[in-house]
This record gives structure tokens, C-alpha cells and sequence, in this order.
């Protein structure tokens, strides 16, 4: 697959965005757990353009 080494560092950037926004949201900081959900989306959205090559 063209891009696999992208597309996967993207998956692991993404996976931990998600995780470090529950952790955020459960401490309160909830402009923070926004944040990485948003960098979650926009990694989900390269890979897409990235498999989409």
C-alpha cells in the first residue's frame, strides 16, 4: 500500500489524541480534551486523503 508507513503513524497520533482527551475530560480540562479531539479528526482526515492516492 503507497503510504503505509504515513497512514499508520497517523493512526497511532490519532489513537492517542483520543485517549489523552478522555484522560482530559475526566480531570476537567475540557478545552484541552477539544483540542485533541479536533487533531483526532483532522489525523483521521489525512489518512482518508492518504488511502484515497
Amino acid at each position: 500500500m503507497k503510504h503505509a508507513a504515513a497512514i499508520a503513524q497517523l493512526e497511532i497520533h490519532a489513537s492517542n489524541c483520543d485517549n489523552n482527551a478522555a484522560i482530559q475530560e475526566r480531570e476537567g480540562e475540557h478545552e484541552s480534551a477539544a483540542a485533541n479531539r479536533i487533531n483526532a479528526a483532522d489525523y483521521r482526515q489525512a489518512i482518508e486523503a492518504l488511502q484515497a492516492e
